[in-house]
């Protein structure tokens, strides 16, 4: 997912996901070359994120969506049973990326 789809996803400003991601890469607490893959479209060049960079987002960032994602890692972690699993809807314009 990019920055833009990030924040989306848990109703924060892109500015603030991209300030959370910097931090991250610049404690060390994950490489830049292991957490992000970079892609050219049709309007130049997008850096995508995967699932361990949006989970420790989901950690970082103080909306209710993450906080849902939170709840849900926690509780899968920590081998409670939830009776349905979060639905997590992301709505992107254009081109969809895997």
């Amino acid at each position: 997912m990019s920055a833009c789809e990030i924040a989306n996803l848990f109703g924060a400003f892109s500015g603030k996901v991209s300030v959370q991601i910097k931090t991250i890469f610049k404690e060390g607490l994950l490489m830049e070359t292991e957490a992000m893959r970079t892609i050219q479209s049709g309007q130049g060049f997008i850096d995508l994120y995967g699932i361990e960079m949006i989970t420790m987002l989901s950690f970082r960032i103080a909306t209710p969506q993450a906080k849902t994602l939170r709840r849900w890692i926690i509780d899968r972690l920590s081998g409670k049973n939830s009776s349905s699993s979060p639905l997590i809807v992301c709505y992107t314009l254009g081109k969809r990326y895997n």
